[in-house]
């Protein structure tokens, strides 16, 4: 499966906007551009990801055969994801795609872009690679899966931290982080779902010796 879509993001955004009281007129382009731009950020993840070698490892030393016997790691940004520099300008553009063209709009898409960046780095942090991969001939030959990783109570206090830094600070700022923070969470548990490790990892007996990608 695809990275979760803009779409879906967007909707997740309406509602989580809608529960912080930020009801005004520019509440569905402010979500539709949050679902873009994270959506952007997770089809780039999604890309770049790449999952550490050393992943332990029970084969048959002469079949080959056997399975994957502990948890693995993902290869952090920017290596691993994109970092906030790569999605900025993609923020700002859909700013202006969805009419968000007030003074505060540049700051908004920093805010967006730098949460989406830091979101996707500590998944990499927090996230696993799940045991029980099979291996057939010294190589892996099933998918794994990705461990859901809740990251809120973290995501909210980064969010807190860049509406100030870049001075966005009115009175819907707190609702606003907030809803950021949820966003990004629900998402990445989502991208956690929906994403495997791909096949064809270099397992010789003991611990992996390849990289391995996501699809």
């Amino acid at each position: 499966m695809p990275a979760p879509q803009a779409s879906v993001i967007e909707n997740l955004a309406q509602g989580f906007l809608l529960a912080e009281g930020l009801d005004g007129e520019d509440r569905p382009a402010l979500a539709a551009m949050i679902g873009s731009t994270v959506g952007q950020a997770l089809t780039l993840f999604a890309a770049q990801a790449m999952v550490l070698p050393g992943i332990p490892v029970a084969a048959d030393p002469i079949t080959g055969s056997g399975a994957t016997a502990g948890p693995g790691k993902l290869m952090p940004p920017p290596a691993g994801g994109p970092d906030a520099s790569q999605l900025e300008g993609f923020a700002e553009s859909q700013c202006q795609a969805q009419g968000l063209r007030g003074e505060d709009a540049p700051a908004l898409a920093k805010v967006v872009a730098g949460l989406s960046a830091q979101a996707i780095n500590l998944f990499c942090a927090q996230s696993m690679v799940l045991p029980g991969i099979p291996v057939a001939g010294f190589v892996s030959s099933g998918p794994g899966m990705l461990q859901p990783v809740p990251l809120k109570s973290s995501l909210d206090g980064i969010a807190s931290g860049l509406l100030q830094q870049n001075s966005l600070q009115g009175e819907d700022a707190p609702g606003l982080g907030k809803a950021l923070a949820q966003v990004l969470d629900q998402a990445l548990m989502m991208f956690a779902s929906q994403m495997m490790v791909s096949p064809g990892i270099p397992c010789p007996p003991g611990a992996s010796a390849g990289p391995g990608r996501l699809m």
